[in-house]
């Protein structure tokens, strides 16, 4: 009898398998009937664009009253359109319930030696809990027994506070630890503390932590950390703080090594010995919260496809509608002369995808119908991380196991003008250029979808730059596809490339080139269409 993660594991790869497979089939031959994109044009794309990147949205903070509105607005719109609603409870509305964490500064502190060391003074917290007991350091606090990395090797620290320095162990980076699994193949001092039996953290503030000390401290007390709330339960946390100069300084008195030569060791990233701390020497740690849930919100509709056998089958196509929000005002210093644009208003990112989506599907529901349905979703959350997309395929509106293929639009609406030299604009596509990432990443099947209705159409030049596995940029997984990609859908990511206006106020409508938006536009909805009138063979039924 397997383990429940072996047979998640097990059905994971079934259903890839099968989805590769499927796809295959379904992509084999022509299309029955003819993509209706003529439908989309550049005035309509510019028309939703003017509200979707007004200022009146504030920038659609997934948070925000202005996120809200725009989500009520494609709500709307699909209402009046006649596109059948998949939100909850018959509405084009999906809640994603977020849980908000934020440090509670009068109950937070650290204790010892009959002293009390306050919260944004002399530390920061990252996460919640009590704890009392001895220190003991332990370098970096990973363990990466693949790399004969063991700081804890003879050390006892059951009921113990860890000490750690921050960051990684040299020569190590992330992408070292890519394909590997926290508490299995590698354990973080969390994990660690979690595994050992030790109680509490103690961080030492690096360079980074000091000079980002008081913006972090505002974000703490603020905004705070935002988790998915049904992604994430609650559960008993270790107390994790970051100690400031004054702290570490108190704390290492008298001790093996002073807190300067632990902030040297920081810098240098060379850990030394792992060391305990005089018995004596108590510590409490008290990191108390504040926890609040707010909502946001998927925004889901589907046109229905006709036939009585594949008909329950969906080509989702996505977009993100939410962006980064207004950039808060620095403080200090003389006060502008003219009024400064805080707004980022996302005119493309992703604007142009969510744009271009709310085209796609007037088009198709004022066409006859598709054998397939098309999954129309905007997700929320994507610039946090994906909240949206990794809430609706673990809770999907239709099952997740009739999803066929997922095609992605995010930043499809700039072009790099000739002659433009500017480096921040070095990565833009051209006017009839598109970066294709991921669809190959399944099995050949949809790429060479992609690549045949594009040239029979078209003929946009597809640039592949980004599906490399070894891009530096990760763009593949940067974006809303990625979440369906693994459950095992194959997936296809439209993208433009970023530029020099990306995440800045500047990213504004009149920069947009509609243009190559229409036509963008026009050529996912002619792979959708492909996919979902080609006929069927085998079942795409996944376990």
């Amino acid at each position: 009898m397997c383990h429940d993660s072996e047979v998640h594991v097990r059905r994971h790869l079934v259903a890839a398998t099968l989805a590769a497979a499927c796809l295959a089939t379904l992509t084999a031959a022509a299309p029955s009937t003819t993509a209706p994109v003529d439908a989309i044009t550049t005035g309509e794309l510019e028309r939703r664009l003017r509200f979707i990147a007004s200022d009146a949205l504030e920038g659609r903070d997934s948070l925000s009253p202005g996120f809200r509105a725009a989500a009520e607005y494609l709500a709307s719109e699909l209402r009046g359109l006649g596109l059948t609603p998949r939100g909850d409870d018959g509405s084009f509305l999906q809640r994603v319930t977020m849980r908000r964490t934020s440090v509670d500064a009068a109950s937070t502190r650290v204790e010892f030696g009959g002293r009390s060391y306050t919260y944004g003074e002399d530390l920061l917290a990252t996460s919640m809990g009590n704890a009392t007991g001895p220190v003991v350091y332990v370098g970096h606090g990973w363990r990466i027994p693949t790399k004969q990395i063991d700081p804890f090797a003879g050390l006892d620290v059951r009921g113990a506070i860890l000490l750690t320095l921050p960051g990684l162990p040299p020569p190590l980076t992330r992408r070292d630890l890519e394909g590997l699994t926290n508490g299995k193949d590698y354990w973080d001092p969390e994990e660690n503390a979690r595994a050992l039996g030790a109680i509490g953290i103690i961080r030492v503030a690096g360079f980074e932590d000091l000079s980002d000390w008081q913006r972090t401290r505002e974000r703490q007390l603020s905004r705070g950390t935002l988790i998915v709330d049904r992604l994430v339960p609650e559960a008993a946390t270790v107390p994790v703080v970051t100690a400031g100069p004054r702290l570490l300084a108190a704390l290492l008195r008298g001790e093996k090594e002073s807190g300067a030569r632990l902030h040297e060791r920081a810098g240098t990233r060379d850990a030394g010995e792992p060391f305990a701390l005089q018995p004596s020497r108590r510590v409490t740690l008290a990191v108390a919260a504040r926890i609040t849930r707010e909502d946001t919100f998927n925004v889901v509709a589907s046109v229905d496809g006709n036939d009585p056998i594949v008909g329950s089958q969906f080509i989702a196509i996505g977009a993100h509608l939410d962006h980064i929000g207004v950039t808060p005002e620095r403080s200090g210093g003389a006060a502008p002369a003219a009024p400064v644009d805080r707004i980022n208003n996302g005119a493309d990112d992703d604007g142009s995808g969510v744009v271009a989506l709310v085209e796609m599907a007037a088009a198709a529901i004022r066409a006859p119908k598709p054998k397939r349905s098309l999954l129309f979703v905007w997700h929320t959350g994507e610039e946090n991380g994906g909240w949206g997309a990794k809430y609706l395929t673990t809770y999907p509106p239709v099952p997740i196991d009739r999803i066929v293929a997922q095609l992605n639009v995010d930043m499809i609406g700039r072009a790099r003008k000739p002659g433009d030299q500017s480096a921040g604009n070095a990565a833009l596509t051209g006017p009839d250029e598109v970066y294709l990432v991921g669809a190959s990443r399944q099995g050949p099947a949809l790429a060479q979808t992609i690549a045949r209705v594009n040239k029979a159409y078209l003929n946009l030049t597809l640039n592949l730059k980004y599906d490399d596995p070894a891009d530096p940029e990760r763009i593949y997984e940067r974006s809303d596809h990625f979440q369906y990609a693994q459950k095992g859908i194959p997936v296809a990511f439209f993208f433009s490339g970023l530029h020099e206006d990306y995440h800045r106020p500047s990213d504004e409508v009149d920069r947009i080139d509609f243009v190559k938006l229409q036509k963008v536009a026009r050529t996912v909805l002619a792979v959708a269409w492909d996919l979902a009138n080609a006929p069927s063979m085998v079942s795409t039924a996944r376990p």
